[in-house]
């Protein structure tokens, strides 16, 4: 099962790319999720696109979920995916 920071191998950056934070909330009505958002910035510190990974525990049973979006400066969405890691 890969481990919470698995997302890190599936999104796609360019060299000269690399992510820097641009925060992190709590969503849920118990604050089950943690989303992070990340820009995908170039070298020139021009903003090329976004990473949004949302990690989820559901409070049924503890099952976590990280769910990662990447899209592009226009908005045009390259990634979404799933998956489930161990507690």
């Amino acid at each position: 099962m890969p481990d919470v920071h698995h997302w890190k191998t599936l999104i796609a950056l360019a060299p000269d790319q690399e992510l820097k934070s641009e925060g992190s909330r709590m969503a849920g009505f118990m604050a089950e999720e943690d989303v992070d958002t990340y820009a995908v910035v170039g070298s020139d510190g021009v903003k090329a696109g976004e990473v949004v990974v949302r990690d989820h525990t559901n409070v049924k049973g503890f099952k976590r979920t990280i769910r990662v979006t990447q899209s592009d400066a226009a908005g045009k969405q390259l990634l979404d995916t799933a998956y489930n890691v161990s507690k």
